[in-house]
């Protein structure tokens, strides 16, 4: 859902949407695979005056605009949508990932 979808009824909606879209996308243009926690998220939606407690924000990443943007809340740890922790992800070796290229190479060469 686009910023421009939104009713003008509801804007702190707009605005939430907007500052945890900003957060998302500088979070995974660090490279960050750590999660952030619910309360620093909570802090930063404060500081933008987005008030909400941690029940709510449970509720709101179920539904949209936030089921867009963050992928899950584990424990106290808010995981973004395209952001893998390591202990999801599992580390991968330049061996791992030199064999997935060799399988892609093979596969277009037969095409």
């Amino acid at each position: 859902m686009r910023l421009f979808e939104f009713e003008d009824k509801d804007p702190l909606r707009v605005k939430l949407t907007a500052v945890t879209s900003q957060l998302k996308s500088r979070y995974l243009d660090v490279g960050s695979t750590e999660p952030l926690s619910t309360s620093a998220l909570l802090e930063i939606l404060k500081s933008n005056d987005i008030i909400i407690d941690k029940s709510d924000i449970y509720d709101m990443v179920k539904k949209e605009p936030l089921s867009n943007l963050i992928d899950d809340i584990k424990g106290d740890n808010v995981i973004f949508k395209g952001q893998h922790p390591n202990a999801q992800m599992g580390a991968m070796t330049p061996d791992d990932a030199s064999k997935i290229v060799q399988k892609m190479a093979d596969r277009a060469a037969t095409k």
